[in-house]
């Protein structure tokens, strides 16, 4: 009996590559599978090396994807904040492409004969796998979502194109906890509707998502952990050999940060907003090495491309701070490994989610700055954190200086409450395991 876990493994952004390794573990750990596959990602050579290696060096069997991003590897490093109208015209074609083939192969996915005289070989090769599989995992995440973006119902159609297919051919469907909404959009509702109506398991991550898609669904939805709770911390001796490359120590008392490009989508003034958010940023850090402290910034996602490349808005920082104490830890280090640095850190500013969530649960106090939904307030109200998150269109230099100090004056009192806020995180992986299992 296989399982299959989709949509693919992006290796290069280390909270989805948390999030298909912990996917990969949890589906193990119920003891049904023989083999778990995971679906692979990149529209070329070069994208599937950079977004697949780590696993696969992992020992992670991938499967091939089927469907490629309407983007096909095609990336302008100078398009982190906006996108040309070229560029989309281009995607928009390719979309409309694939949303009249992949819809052509829902109709016929259960004759494998005509799979295979109608598409290539690669596309015969993972649909016969889906055929073979008993379950397919919706790793966790937080990608159904739309802002009323004009390509929003393609969009749709691109998650869940997969979760379609395995309820084509009459698959279990288990969606790992997610983050959900806002539905705006042209269809939006209507497929969320139609796809999440057939599905074996549904959780949200966080309370907010639950509310979002059980009202839409008009039931109530289960919310359990994001899975990037569950990775357990990677070598230590790997992290302390990693800070001396940096001249760093424990000791030192550092602050680590993640930014991350970001275009504001459904707000009118996103190239303002974004430099607001930088400066901020900035004026953080210059705080931050005024009290003594060190500060770390780190890449949580490398690619693949600009927009979802951490070092974009780095170098962007360090164009307005430069000083010895803040380091650039400029690497490319899986999740694991990323989570045994964090732990090294007194204090932690993420924009990155899962950073926010590797640092959490390593119990090092920190601030999140939420984008794309509900995830980052959703968690943070969770643990009974709610004072210190803020979306990043609302970013400010003293708010988030108030922020840290407050936290700061608090620091004892946060790192209990994460403590004892860990118990929580085995209970659900459990529960988890044992309902996945009941299925069958």
């Amino acid at each position: 009996m296989n399982a299959i876990i989709v949509p693919g493994v992006t290796d290069l952004n280390k909270g989805d590559q948390a999030l298909v390794w912990e996917s990969w573990r949890l589906a193990k750990d119920t003891g049904l599978y023989d083999e778990v596959y995971i679906l692979d990602a990149g529209d070329n050579d070069e994208e599937r090396e950079l977004l697949c290696r780590q696993s696969e060096e992992h020992g992670f069997k991938l499967l091939e994807n089927i469907l490629k991003h309407p983007r096909r590897g095609q990336h302008k490093s100078g398009e982190h904040i906006k996108e040309s109208k070229m560029e989309l015209l281009k995607q928009i074609k390719n979309a409309a492409m694939d949303f009249k083939d992949t819809r052509y192969l829902l109709k016929i996915c259960n004759d494998l004969e005509k799979v295979r005289k109608n598409f290539d070989d690669k596309t015969y090769r993972t649909v016969q796998q889906f055929h073979k599989a008993k379950t397919i995992f919706v790793k966790g995440g937080g990608f159904i979502h739309a802002y009323g973006e004009k390509t929003a119902p393609y969009l749709m159609w691109y998650f869940l194109f997969y979760v379609r297919l395995a309820k084509a051919l009459g698959k279990k469907v288990v969606f790992l906890p997610n983050s959900y909404g806002p539905f705006i959009g042209l269809t939006v509702e209507k497929q969320v509707r139609s796809v999440f109506g057939q599905l074996d398991l549904v959780y949200a991550r966080e309370n907010v998502s639950a509310q979002s898609l059980g009202q839409l669904m008009g039931k109530k939805i289960p919310v359990e952990m994001d899975l990037g709770f569950f990775l357990e911390k990677g070598s230590q001796e790997e992290a302390v050999k990693i800070l001396e490359k940096y001249n760093l120590s424990k000791e030192d008392k550092i602050v680590g940060v993640t930014i991350r490009p970001w275009r504001f989508p459904g707000l009118s003034n996103p190239e303002a907003l974004y430099k607001k958010y930088i400066n901020s940023v900035a004026d953080l850090t210059r705080h931050l090495l005024a009290k003594g402290y060190k500060v770390a910034l780190c890449n949580q996602s490398l690619g693949p491309n600009s927009h979802e490349d951490d070092r974009n808005a780095i170098r962007d920082l360090l164009a307005q701070v430069q000083d010895p104490n803040v380091v650039w830890i400029n690497e490319n280090l899986s999740c694991d490994i990323l989570k045994a640095v964090y732990s090294n850190f007194y204090f932690f500013i993420g924009t990155r989610f899962h950073s926010i969530i590797f640092s959490l649960t390593s119990l090092v106090p920190s601030i999140a700055i939420g984008y794309g939904g509900n995830k980052a307030k959703g968690i943070m109200g969770d643990f009974r954190l709610d004072d210190y998150v803020v979306q990043i269109q609302d970013v400010e230099s003293d708010l988030l200086i108030n922020m840290f100090d407050k936290a700061i004056s608090e620091y004892d009192n946060i790192k209990n409450q994460l403590n004892q806020s860990m118990g929580l995180v085995s209970a659900s992986r459990n529960r988890l395991i044992h309902d996945v299992k009941s299925l069958f």
